[in-house]
């Protein structure tokens, strides 16, 4: 790394607050009380976030913080009005998932910088490209990604990169995951996901278990050993909002004094016992940074925190004590330990007794042989609070320059040696002058090493004197009283110049109101109107009775047909013999192999379809290269793009796209209330796929997949595969192997009940059904009218989230 990266460390507590600055962070992401994917944790008032931006700001730290949910139509009034006092205090940028919110933004605060949230899933360049085009200056990217494909990207943007560099991972893509919402209501697209990744599964091969535990519990995420190795993004992200202020503490400490260090030299044991201690999950993964591993990047065992491993029962006496194995207990009186009995309920307790090798005062189903983890240290927590409750610690290095004369007023002169960005200035400088003239004195005449001394005393204020200059003339007296006075004076004045000086550009006087939504009426009829209806096949090769099937046989009442990109590869022979407008899906995720073959084949794909469902931002970039051909097409904005108000359709419509699919988590009056005159599509039929993620729980467990092992690519296969939760519903599970990601589909099928929707066409998605049986669902959906049963599910239709 050459350039200086900036550590950005999260916060959902004043404390943790705190721990970010006082431990070295450059920036501190938070929420406030609205409009954040952290619904649960303690976030920010208004008046929070102002002291807390001026406690940052004076001490060179950004504040960013979180817009990063899907906002509705009746919340966005509110978002821009939380957004417009954001900007009043002075925050630095604002965190966003959903592209009508930031349209909004940009529209009505120009000068408010926004960050695309990896809620956007942003995978390649062509993503960074185009959130650039529509106003975000900063684009957080999916967790992913390879230390190589983050070095192209950032070879060929100008726009800011930060990458998560600590902390937890997802399973799925974020802002593609709709398993807490479609299971349980609870949307992590709306800031309330309730980890059901953290929860344990069962593998099912047709209908044989071949595995179980926490099946899609990742270990977090460290990088901490290869930050020299990383490329030069913009930032560094740590995550935790949820988390501790000893944790945030303890991880910004050590992040910072790597990223400092002159050399590059390796992580201290210390160092790395205090990142397992603090938080872990069965040790540390390097995530994708050197691409993928498979299962070891998981922690089958326990989906919470580890701690640190102390050694095992060798004996109980089944009422008090315990007796350790290890010749050397790392046990302090205070600590909290975990005893695992290989249940839910492992006791734990907080250490009170030490004997030799036995610990007192624990009781529980505790066995020879059971292993004995410290899940807190209470000497490191104490050194964490320790570093942010001691008094204020960060400052900023200013330089003085104190005027002395005779018959003259005293001046100081301080400037800024941090070099405050500006975008015209890159120093602050000040200058104060005091009423006090100095007086003559016989006896004791002040010396350059006394002003020196009480002029860089500069106490709890936010600064440092590291560079003084004293001009003085021979024969003057000040009380030391005076001299205190004046440098506090000074030093006020000077931190309300700072601030006013970092101020944003002003806004209008008065504040533009957004105007009301005009309900959308499909192409200008009754809602009672049959809409069209489109065919979307998860495997183009449908098979019917054991026996193949000719897709070319004419199906009733349908409209449009959608192919998976995947399945027109070597097949639009076969897709020209359907009837009726022909659509190519594009993957959600498009590099690697995909991004490749994407390139290789659009041009000619494009010759022979009406258009393309694309089902990320970035694949419109994939045309632009190719106007002649690309003129006659349809875009249609999949509901991977989480279309969840009228001023996300006015941007899809802006940015050419002809219809758009709207996201499954909206209900029945959000929908119909929705403005705009883009055609909306829902998805009427079909199981949702709720995770896409780049580990395949197949390969990890079926094929042996690990970084030193490559796959058996059991996929390849015509074997079913299930994933089955504790309430025995079982998720099917996708395998793709042309880039090995996976797909997982809710256990329930959607069957929407379409009557009275103001929407132009229904899509039907269909996995293992017969020709007779899709036939079926098409003329009952059409008909405005749903399955009934255990199996199938209304969705989010009566649902909100």
């Amino acid at each position: 790394m050459t350039n200086k990266i900036e550590l950005l460390a999260p916060a959902g507590t004043y404390e943790a607050f705190l721990a970010a600055v006082e431990n070295g962070a450059d920036a501190v992401y938070m929420g406030g009380k609205l409009f954040n994917a952290r619904a649960n944790a303690s976030n920010f008032d208004m008046e929070e976030l102002k002291k807390i931006v001026e406690y940052a700001h004076l001490r060179k730290v950004k504040i960013h913080i979180t817009m990063n949910t899907l906002l509705d139509d009746t919340e966005l009034t509110e978002a821009l009005d939380f957004a417009y006092d954001l900007y009043e205090i002075g925050v630095d940028a604002v965190i966003v998932q959903d592209i009508g919110l930031a349209k909004v933004l940009h529209e009505h605060i120009p000068h408010l910088s926004l960050h695309a949230s990896t809620q956007l899933s942003t995978h390649n360049l062509e993503g960074v490209q185009k959130l650039a085009e529509i106003g975000f200056s900063r684009v957080v990217l999916a967790r992913e990604l390879s230390i190589e494909e983050i070095q192209f990207i950032c070879e060929n943007t100008d726009t800011e990169i930060e990458i998560f560099a600590h902390g937890a991972m997802c399973v799925s893509y974020s802002g593609e995951c709709l398993m807490s919402s479609m299971i349980g209501d609870r949307s992590g697209n709306r800031g309330k996901c309730a980890q059901p990744c953290r929860l344990p599964y069962k593998l099912i091969k047709n209908e044989e278990e071949v595995g179980n535990g926490y099946l899609l519990s990742p270990k977090d995420l460290a990088s901490i050993d290869l930050l020299q190795k990383l490329p030069n993004v913009t930032s560094l992200k740590i995550e935790g909002r949820m988390k501790s202020p000893e944790y945030v503490a303890t991880v910004v400490r050590i992040y910072k004094k790597m990223l400092t260090s002159a050399e590059d030299k390796a992580l201290s044991q210390e160092d790395k016992t205090d990142l397992a201690q603090i938080f872990n999950r069965g040790g540390f993964s390097r995530g994708y940074l050197y691409g993928k591993t498979g299962r070891d990047m998981m922690c089958y065992e326990k989906p919470k925190n580890w701690g640190v491993y102390v050694g095992k029962v060798k004996s109980y006496d089944g009422k008090r004590y315990i007796t350790i194995d290890s010749p050397t207990p790392i046990l302090q009186i205070g600590d909290g330990i975990e005893i695992w009995n290989h249940s839910n309920h492992s006791p734990s307790t907080i250490v009170s007794e030490i004997v030799g090798h036995k610990i007192g005062r624990i009781h529980g189903d505790i066995h020879v042989g059971d292993k004995i983890y410290k899940t807190s240290d209470k000497a490191l927590n104490q050194k964490a609070r320790e570093s942010y409750t001691r008094g204020f610690v960060k400052h900023t290095p200013i330089g003085m320059k104190v005027f002395i004369l005779r018959n003259q007023h005293v001046r100081l002169e301080i400037n800024d040696l941090a070099n405050i960005e500006n975008t015209e200035n890159s120093m602050i400088d000040f200058y104060y002058t005091s009423p006090v003239i100095p007086e003559k004195s016989e006896n004791q005449p002040l010396t350059r090493e006394k002003v020196m001394t009480q002029f860089s005393k500069t106490g709890n204020t936010p600064f440092e004197v590291t560079d003084m200059q004293i001009i003085l003339d021979d024969g003057l007296y000040l009380p030391v009283s005076t001299i205190n006075d004046i440098r506090r004076s000074a030093l006020s004045l000077y931190e309300q110049f700072i601030l006013k000086y970092m101020k944003p550009v002003s806004l209008q006087k008065t504040r533009r109101r957004l105007p009301a939504i005009q309900p959308y009426i499909s192409a200008g009829k009754e809602a009672k109107e049959v809409p069209q209806v489109s065919l979307f096949f998860n495997d183009l090769h449908m098979r019917d009775g054991g026996k193949s099937v000719n897709p070319n046989i004419l199906l009733r009442n349908v409209d449009s047909y959608y192919f998976k990109f995947k399945d027109a590869l070597g097949n639009m022979d076969l897709i020209q013999k359907f009837s009726g407008k022909k659509y190519i899906v594009l993957p959600l995720i498009s590099k690697a192999n995909y991004a490749q073959l994407i390139k290789k084949n659009i041009e000619s794909m494009s010759k022979q379809v009406d258009g393309f469902v694309l089902s990320n931002i970035g694949q419109l970039k994939y045309f632009e290269t190719m106007p002649h051909v690309a003129h006659h097409l349809e875009f249609i904005a999949n509901y991977t793009f989480n279309t969840f108000n009228t001023y996300t359709i006015d941007e899809l419509e802006s940015l050419g796209f002809s219809k758009v699919i709207l996201s499954p988590e909206l209900t029945k009056n959000q929908i119909n209330s929705l403005g705009g005159t883009l055609p909306r599509e829902v998805i009427a039929y079909g199981n949702l796929c709720v995770m896409t993620s780049e580990y395949c729980p197949i390969g990890a467990i079926c094929g042996g997949f690990t970084a030193k092992s490559k796959c058996s690519m059991p996929c390849q296969k015509s074997d079913k595969f299930f994933l089955r939760d504790r309430l025995n519903m079982d998720f099917r599970v996708l395998p793709d192997n042309i880039d090995c990601q996976s797909q997982i589909l809710n256990a329930k099928i959607t069957s929407m009940e379409t009557t009275g929707l103001y929407v132009d066409s229904i899509r039907i998605d269909v996995l293992d059904e017969n020709l007779a049986e899709i036939q079926k669902i098409i003329d009952i959906h059409k008909s405005g009218k749903k399955l009934a049963g255990e199996v199938y599910t209304n969705g989010h239709l009566n649902r909100p989230v």
